[in-house]
């Protein structure tokens, strides 16, 4: 798991399947991720979706908080990482506004926007680039310059292809 491309590929595997999710949070905690603060968002983000897959609405909001705690201390260590502030934009942008989760997607978004804008797009980062164009724009927080912006990012990255 400390291949970041297996983890990636973990990852969007749990986006819909709770024992993977399950599974991801169990190797992630095993790697003592505080050391590498993509891991430790990646184990914020799953334990995002964990809550996603629980039941329980007790244990969802544990979960949701120690998320949006590791999340926020990834992004605190590691600023200009587009990747880690990609995973805080996507689980605040998906809370429900009235838990009051969504005090970093506009500041999210900037980076992410900057940094997308500013990146040299290659074969290698161009799918990755292209899911993170994509989240923004389907989601509520894309205005019509924002929205030019990441579809012109988006025809480089399949162009990059």
């Amino acid at each position: 798991m400390s291949d970041i491309n297996h983890l990636r590929k973990e990852f969007n595997l749990a986006l819909e399947d709770g024992k993977k999710a399950n599974y991801l949070f169990d190797q992630l905690s095993k790697l003592k991720p505080a050391n590498n603060t993509l891991q430790f968002a990646y184990l914020g983000a799953t334990e995002a979706l964990l809550a996603k897959h629980s039941f329980n609405p007790f244990s969802k909001m544990s979960l949701v908080n120690s998320s949006i705690a590791k999340l926020n201390k990834a992004v605190e260590l590691n600023p200009k990482n587009i990747e880690i502030r990609y995973m805080r934009f996507s689980v605040e942008a998906n809370m429900p506004v009235f838990l009051g989760y969504n005090k970093h997607i506009n500041e999210d978004k900037n980076v992410l926007l900057l940094g997308l804008k500013n990146s040299s797009i290659t074969k290698e980062n161009s799918e990755m680039y292209k899911v993170f164009a994509s989240g923004i724009i389907n989601s509520n927080y894309c205005n019509k310059e924002d929205k030019t912006l990441l579809l012109h990012i988006v025809e480089a990255c399949n162009r990059a292809n």
